[in-house]
């Protein structure tokens, strides 16, 4: 019945953690005088079926003068979820998630984890039957081995491979962490690598012109560049013709601020950073500036004004530290609010930013380092 299903579905959690099911009352629409009549064994079958039901069935006379006295069923009283469950059809459904709030309860009986399973509810509820299992089987796996150091795909559950785990991991940690398994589920997270362009063949010192290490590895090279181009995309820096004196850096977005840090990048004479020309680019270059003195390259109105054909629409909503942009930096930004624009990087040609660099005279000695 359409009633119960929708009390189900509206109340199925609540009903799983003790809250006690009001009764549902169903009328049954009974048939008219003309309808038994006309379908009289079909309604005779109808009524010995209510007879024969365990529900709370309401009954009614009818006096009709071509069939007598009937007594009918009018409505049905559907008291505690498990009939009201039935009567929608969703009996397997109501066991099923008994059984997996079992297996749960199972693991453990104590604050914080009986706490956490109401909360966790939406994700646990919406397995398939075989990824509950294996949800099963990795947090019994992590309460063993919850510092085991080992790489996802490493994990030797069955059924739980790279993507299983990327897929159901707020699941996983949501249900892990209330056991006392740490967020990161004890398991070792793989080195991202960022890309360098050493753009100075005299500067590469036997390393290839690309190269691709952890943070930790090219923090740690011995390089001396008079510049440091830093921009916020890899196809750009993949894209750089060769520059004397420029070592390019992929910020990798959000994550530039570790490539200030470098000693490098630290002792340079001279840092630019190149970013796409949106809120979130102008975010990034105040949030570098923060951590390193840096001067913007391509980041203003005349950039905008000579390649506003290929700027595309742009929600401006990234917080930006006005305070720590230029009037010119300022300026771009202003505008790309008002007119809600993003102009990317890679569409402006790499001539104009080979000769904007070429034509900027380094600094005498090399600038203070913010700390």
């Amino acid at each position: 019945m359409e009633r119960a299903r929708r009390s189900l579905d509206r109340n199925l959690k609540s009903w799983l953690f003790g809250a006690a099911a009001s009764p549902l009352t169903v009328r049954l629409g009974s048939p008219s005088e003309a309808l038994v009549a006309a379908y009289h064994s079909t309604v005779e079958a109808w009524v010995r079926a209510w007879q024969s039901s365990y529900l709370e069935i309401r009954w009614e006379e009818r006096h009709w003068p071509s069939l007598g006295r009937q007594l009918l069923p009018v409505s049905v009283t559907l008291g505690g979820a498990e009939a009201i469950a039935a009567t929608a059809g969703a009996t397997e459904r109501w066991r099923t998630v008994n059984m997996r709030l079992a297996r749960l309860r199972a693991l453990d009986d104590r604050p914080p984890w009986t706490d956490a399973l109401p909360v966790s509810f939406r994700h646990w509820n919406s397995l398939t039957d075989a990824d509950f299992d294996r949800l099963m089987a990795i947090l019994n796996w992590l309460r063993q081995n919850p510092a085991s150091g080992l790489l996802i795909r490493q994990l030797p559950i069955p059924g739980v491979d790279t993507k299983w785990l990327g897929t159901h991991r707020a699941a996983v940690t949501s249900l892990a962490v209330p056991l006392g398994i740490p967020e990161h589920l004890g398991l070792r997270e793989r080195e991202l690598l960022r890309a360098i362009a050493i753009l100075d063949p005299t500067l590469r010192q036997g390393l290839p012109r690309l190269v691709a290490a952890s943070d930790r590895e090219l923090s740690a090279l011995n390089l001396a560049p008079p510049r440091v181009l830093v921009v916020e995309n890899l196809q750009t820096l993949e894209a750089l013709a060769d520059l004397p004196d420029t070592i390019a850096v992929f910020g990798w977005g959000g994550h530039a601020l570790a490539v200030a840090d470098f000693p490098w990048v630290r002792n340079a004479q001279n840092v630019l950073y190149w970013g796409d020309l949106d809120t979130d680019g102008f975010a990034i270059l105040a949030r570098f500036r923060g951590r390193r003195s840096c001067e913007s390259l391509l980041m203003d109105l005349a950039t905008l004004a000579g390649w506003r054909d290929l700027a595309v629409p742009h929600p401006a909503v990234e917080p930006v530290d006005a305070a720590l942009l230029t009037a010119g930096e300022l300026a771009a930004l202003t505008l790309l609010r008002s007119e809600g624009l993003r102009l990317e990087q890679e569409r402006i040609p790499m001539d104009v930013v080979a000769n904007q660099i070429r034509d900027r005279p380094l600094p005498s000695c090399a600038p203070t380092t913010d700390a």
